[in-house]
């Protein structure tokens, strides 16, 4: 277009002026899709529009460039391009990346909460097909304003009001309902007020004010509100957003959940109700979709200019569900779940762990006001050890004056130099800074395995034998000892797991942590975690912990593994690359440094966060079992990845997790791999059943949890051979 023009808004709309000219053309901005040549002899095709704004003629030039084949990248774009098309026609609304029905919105009044059904879809080739995947999903509106949130931290902290907003504010997503866009909060500028003025687009100055009346018809109130930054992000800098936009906080919706909404039960039973669809409901949503589609005629006249259609039914294929697991203790002690409920926490009534560390000498600490049900607590905990093959002595046990945070730092200073092996800390709740000053103490500065309750928990007499249980079982994960084994056949072989967390003190730093196993039945295991600002930084902390992951095996066993596999979570589609070229090239580079050239490795990275959802078809729909593993029909053809459903779920529909073999050159089948993955999510110690992700992934996930919200330290070196963060 000439003269250039970087609005994509403002160039569609030039275009589409021609459409009777053009005919069934799409255009996204840069590039036009059309289904025939616009000249006979493919010529560019020079057109001009006026602009509105100021009457500037915009020459237009239309250039053949290539035909898209099925192999293109561009050939699924165009069919995503179509799709939401298709959503706009059913009067839906875009609202961040996808789209919303708002006339069929629910309100939680008493929440102050909006939910808004609509749809995550994406079109791209399958392993035969070009495939639709399609998502129910809700978009939490909250009907109370930025500006609200600011004025409830004005009442409950004046002191440190600004550092208070800025807390809870920055990083997070707001809605505008004027323009139904979403923003993310990167600062506040508490010198700008709505009074101030700006230059127009006419280059006289307004206030933001006047502004909102006139453009939105929206009335600001408060005059004196500081005004929300956000920057732009790559995608608006593209097309042609330079500045920061200032918003204002009176207009500006909170989205998703705050910390103390979740820790709402009502809240959240309330909207689950709705959110939580079982799998006939979500097929039965998924159905009235399609039906939509096939029913609006304006859709179906979009499609047919394009010769496409939708197929009505889901996709059908078969799948393999493997055996479930034999959960090994020590001598004969051993336990079979059933297929449909993969949890093994009717064993522990009588069990013979896999190996214990006896708990003799340990220190107990609380608040005068827990003292009844921490000494009724300590009761249970005596009482369950001998069912648990544990020799649990009597604790020392160490009443505070009072419960704040720098009383329970004294205490802990003068306990821990009494060398206990553990120590079991009573805090009120998990709400306040207690958890963070105790796991810093016990973790930073006076190294020593720590178990946490809350008083909340202590003081429901219901559950608390099963409660006394599950700590017993922690604690003695937290000393070096293994509660229980799968029979995994490999030999010599090395399982490391790799998760991210943002830290959420220091926003521009995440936390990356490595979790590796060092015997020969995968159930010990040396934990490490850093922090890095960027991908190339992660990739140089992630390297010298793998090493010393490889020293520590070398001591264990006598000898540097001849087999690793690497489970690698916390990558989006996007960096894959970057991971394949340089984090693997990195990984391979240490092993010839620790002079294992001929090490089979494998290198899978796992993706939670996925759409593909999965239905067992024999009659009603109902939730595969775990163990469920489908490789064809909804699998990608460029790569070697694999869906798996390990864990069993009572409410709602079961999330498959995603895994793609990246590199392999372990000579392991297919079917191996799949076997050993499932067989790894039998081994994490904090839930007697399986989990969503192999063992060492989800131990890397919780190591990485606790420095990022709790420690935003590296933690102490005497701890890594532990559990500690359990």
């Amino acid at each position: 277009m000439v003269p250039e023009i970087d609005n994509t808004k403002v160039r569609k709309g030039l275009l589409y002026v021609h459409k009777d000219r053009l005919g069934s053309v799409i255009f996204d901005g840069t590039v036009l899709y059309t289904d025939s040549t616009l000249t006979p002899d493919q010529k560019p095709l020079v057109l001009n529009s006026k602009r509105e704004s100021d009457g500037q003629v915009v020459v237009i030039t239309i250039r053949l460039v290539e035909e898209i084949q099925p192999t293109d990248y561009h050939y699924t774009m165009f069919f995503n391009i179509v799709l939401r098309r298709c959503m706009e026609g059913m009067k839906m609304q875009l609202v961040g990346r996808n789209y919303y029905d708002p006339s069929a919105k629910v309100a939680l009044k008493q929440f102050k909460l909006e939910l808004w059904p609509g749809y995550e879809t994406s079109i791209r080739q399958h392993e035969n097909s070009v495939l639709l995947c399609c998502e129910v999903s809700h978009k939490i509106l909250r009907t109370d304003t930025v500006l609200e949130q600011m004025q409830e931290v004005f009442k409950t902290n004046k002191a440190n009001f600004r550092s208070g907003c800025e807390k809870i504010l920055l990083g997070c997503i707001v809605l505008t309902r004027y323009n139904n866009k979403t923003y993310r909060i990167d600062d506040i500028s508490w010198e700008k007020h709505p009074t101030d003025s700006f230059e127009s687009s006419k280059g006289t100055p307004m206030t933001f004010i006047e502004y909102y009346e006139g453009k939105y018809n929206r009335t600001i109130r408060d005059g004196q509100q500081p005004l929300l930054v956000s920057m732009p992000t790559l995608r608006e800098k593209r097309s042609g957003v330079s500045g920061p936009v200032l918003l204002i906080p009176e207009l500006c919706f909170m989205t998703g959940l705050s910390d103390e909404q979740r820790a709402n039960f009502n809240l959240m039973k309330a909207m689950g109700d709705y959110t939580r669809q079982d799998p006939a409901k979500r097929t039965q949503t998924l159905a009235g979709f399609s039906k939509r589609i096939k029913d609006t005629p304006e859709i179906q006249e979009e499609l047919k200019n394009w010769n496409l259609r939708f197929a009505e039914e889901l996709v059908k294929f078969r799948a393999r569900i493997l055996a479930p697991e034999t959960i090994l203790g020590a001598g004969s002690a051993k336990f079979t779940y059933s297929h449909d409920n993969a949890d093994w926490g009717g064993a522990f009534r009588n069990w013979k762990q896999w190996s214990v560390v006896n708990c003799s000498k340990w220190a107990v600490v609380y608040a005068p006001r827990d003292a009844t049900a921490t000494q009724e607590f300590i009761n249970m905990m005596l009482k369950v050890g001998p069912s648990l093959g544990m020799i649990i002595g009597k604790p020392k046990v160490f009443e505070l004056l009072d419960n704040r945070p720098v009383t329970y730092i004294q205490t802990l200073d003068r306990v821990i130099d009494m060398k206990p092996a553990i120590v079991m800390v009573v805090i009120p709740n998990n709400k306040g800074d207690h958890y963070a000053v105790v796991k810093k103490k016990c973790c930073l500065e006076k190294p020593i395995p720590s178990q946490c309750m809350t008083a909340t928990v202590l003081g429901k007499p219901k559950g608390l034998m099963s409660v006394a249980t599950k700590v017993a079982l922690q604690m003695n994960c937290k000393l070096g000892g293994e509660p229980w084994a799968v029979k995994i056949p490999l030999k010599n072989t090395m399982v490391i797991g790799y998760d991210t967390y943002h830290d959420s003190l220091h926003k521009d730093k995440s936390v990356g942590a490595v979790v590796a196993s060092i015997n020969a039945t995968f159930t010990k295991f040396i934990s490490m975690a850093d922090f890095h600002s960027n991908q190339s930084e992660m990739t140089d902390k992630m390297c010298p912990a793998i090493a010393k992951a490889l020293r520590k095996y070398n001591s264990v066993n006598g000898c540097l593994p001849e087999r690793v596999i690497m489970y690698r979570d916390g990558v989006g589609d996007g960096q894959i690359p970057y991971v394949v070229e340089h984090e693997v090239a990195a990984i391979t580079k240490c092993f010839n440094e620790a002079g294992m050239d001929e090490v089979k490795f494998t290198y899978i990275i796992v993706s939670k966060r996925i759409n593909t959802r999965l239905f067992r078809n024999n009659g009603k729909p109902t939730n595969p079992p775990s163990g469920t593993v489908v490789d064809d029909v909804i699998t990608l053809p460029e790569r070697y990845d694999f869906f798996l459903v390990s864990q069993s779920v009572r409410q709602g529909t079961v999330n498959p997790t995603s895994y793609n073999v990246v590199k392999d050159t372990s000579g392991l089948r297919p079917d191996h791999i799949q076997s050993l993955t499932y067989k790894l999510t039998h081994l994490y110690y904090n839930w007697p059943g399986t989990v969503r992700v192999p063992a060492v992934c989800q131990y890397a996930h919780k190591l990485a949890l606790l420095v990022g919200d709790s420690l935003h330290k590296m933690p102490a070196e005497g701890l890594g051979d532990l559990l500690y963060y359990l």
